[in-house]
């Protein structure tokens, strides 16, 4: 995996789209999927993400028991899990195929950090007493 100068990653795009650009900032909780086709930003909130895609709005469930559920209404679009690697997406809607690696990147980026922010926590509140 390599970065460009703005700190993206490249990593190769669903198809023979080229390169896709995968960001995460950290400190907004902000995921930024670009595409040759499209560009999706993700802001988290606690319990709950929504993003558009292709004039659809999906929203991405809590990450924190390390099961990736997202949705589009009521029907359930994509099923992954948190592993030691990274993400594992098992079941991907046709609708959000072409963006399914930046997607799965992204996410675990995202996961990475929470883990960070939980053993940074524990370590604190063992330091505390």
């Amino acid at each position: 995996m390599r970065r460009d100068r703005q700190g993206s990653y490249l990593i190769p795009a669903f198809g023979s789209q080229g390169l896709a650009h995968v960001q995460y900032f950290f400190m907004r909780d902000r995921l930024v999927l670009k595409t040759a086709r499209s560009e999706v930003e993700i802001t988290f909130g606690r319990n709950l993400a929504t993003f558009e895609f292709d004039a659809r709005t999906y929203q991405i469930g809590s990450m924190s028991k390390g099961d990736i559920i997202v949705r589009e209404r009521d029907r359930v679009v994509i099923e992954g899990r948190v592993t030691v690697s990274g993400v594992r997406l098992q079941k991907v809607s046709t609708d959000l195929e072409p963006i399914q690696r930046e997607l799965a990147f992204g996410l675990a980026l995202r996961s990475e950090d929470l883990s960070r922010q939980s053993h940074l926590a524990d370590v604190a509140g063992t330091a505390g007493g």
